[in-house]
C-alpha cells in the first residue's frame, strides 16, 4: 500500500513539472535541419497507431512518463531526428526522471571499461568516435549533450561487427525453427524481416547474405533487448528505426522472452513527397510501431538508385 502511494505521488509530481515546462513553451520545438520536403504535410506531426489517430506534443510528452522502455528508431543520417531523440531526453529530466541512455551505436566490447556517467562532452565524443568508427557522431551530438547536461548513465547496446561475423561463423548452419526458437518471433516476422533486407538491399542480396543478415539483425536485437532489461529504468533505447519495430525486433523480445510490457516504439519517420497518408509508412502492419513522429527527409534520393551506382563502381 505504501509503495502504491510513493508511486502514484511520484507521478504526480512528474505531470506537475512537465505541465509546468509545456505552459513554458513546447518541449519539441523544431528548427529542421534536413533540406527535403519541408513543407509536406505530414512534417511535424504525430500519429499514434493505436489510438488511430493524431496526437500533440504535449500529449506524447505526458504518455512517455507512463513506459518503462521507450524505443526511439531513427534514420542514422538524419540530423533531426537525433534532435528530436534530445529534445524527448530533455523533456523527461525536465518532468523529473532520469533515464539510462542505451546506444546501438555503442559495441560493448569497444566501450568496455569506459565510465557510465560522463562530465565532458568533448572527452565524450571523442571517445566514441575513437571506439566506436564509422558512425555520423556530429549527428549524435545532440543526445550525447543530454547525457552530460543531465548527468545521464550511458550504456552501450550493441556488438562488434568483427564478433558478429565470429560469432556467425561459430555457429554456422541453422533451421528457422531455430530462429524462432531463440529469438521469441513468428514465422510471418521472420519473413517480413527477409523481405525488409531483401528490399533494403534493392534486390542485390543473394540468399546466403540475407541468411546472415537476418540473424545478425535478431542477434543484435537480443544483445540491446539485454541491455534495456540490465538497467535501472526508465531506459530510453536510441537506435534504427529497424531495431524498434513491434513484428519481429527489440519489442518482441521485451515482450515474449522478458515478459516487459512497458514499452513504447516511436519511429521518426522521414517523408516523402508521395506518401501524405500515414498508414502508407506503415508497410501494411498498421501497428508496426505505436509512435510515427514525420520529420523532412536528408535526401531527396532514390536509395536504390545510390546504391546501384555504388556497386557499379565497386565493379
Amino acid at each position: 500500500m505504501i509503495i502504491r502511494l510513493f508511486r502514484y505521488y511520484q507521478s504526480l509530481l512528474h505531470l506537475i513539472l512537465l505541465c509546468l515546462l509545456l505552459v513554458n513553451g513546447n518541449v519539441f520545438a523544431q528548427d529542421w535541419k534536413s533540406p527535403f520536403y519541408r513543407e509536406h504535410s505530414l512534417v511535424g506531426k504525430i500519429w499514434d497507431t493505436e489510438k488511430n489517430a493524431w496526437i500533440t506534443e504535449k500529449q506524447l510528452s505526458m504518455e512517455l512518463l507512463e513506459y518503462d522502455y521507450i524505443l526511439l528508431g531513427e534514420t542514422h543520417n538524419n540530423a533531426d531526428h537525433h534532435l528530436l531523440q534530445a529534445n524527448i531526453l530533455n523533456s523527461l529530466t525536465a518532468a523529473g526522471v532520469k533515464p539510462v541512455v542505451v546506444m546501438e551505436m555503442l559495441a560493448q566490447e569497444t566501450w568496455q571499461g569506459q565510465p557510465s556517467f560522463w562530465a565532458d562532452i568533448e572527452i565524450l565524443k571523442e571517445q566514441a568516435k575513437a571506439r566506436n568508427d564509422g558512425w555520423p557522431w556530429e549527428l549524435y551530438t545532440p543526445i550525447l549533450q543530454a547525457v552530460v547536461q543531465h548527468n545521464l548513465e550511458l550504456v552501450a547496446g550493441n556488438i562488434e561487427s568483427k564478433t558478429l561475423h565470429q560469432w556467425s561463423n561459430k555457429i554456422g548452419h541453422y533451421t528457422p525453427e531455430e530462429v524462432l526458437a531463440e529469438y521469441w518471433i513468428t514465422s510471418k516476422g521472420l519473413k517480413q524481416l527477409k523481405r525488409d533486407i531483401i528490399e533494403s538491399h534493392c534486390g542485390y542480396a543473394n540468399v546466403a547474405f540475407v541468411q546472415f543478415m537476418e540473424r545478425a539483425q535478431l542477434q543484435r536485437d537480443s544483445i540491446m533487448t539485454t541491455a534495456l532489461v540490465n538497467s535501472k529504468l526508465p531506459v530510453v533505447l536510441i537506435a534504427g528505426a529497424g531495431h524498434v519495430r513491434n513484428n519481429y525486433a527489440v519489442p518482441v523480445q521485451l515482450l515474449n522472452k522478458h515478459h516487459r510490457f512497458s514499452y513504447v516504439s516511436i519511429a521518426f519517420m522521414p517523408v516523402l513527397p508521395d506518401l501524405k497518408n500515414p498508414m502508407d509508412y506503415l508497410d501494411e502492419i498498421p501497428k508496426v510501431f505505436d509512435i510515427l513522429y514525420f520529420t523532412p527527409n536528408h535526401t531527396n534520393q532514390d536509395p536504390c538508385v545510390t546504391f546501384r551506382n555504388q556497386l557499379q563502381k565497386m565493379q
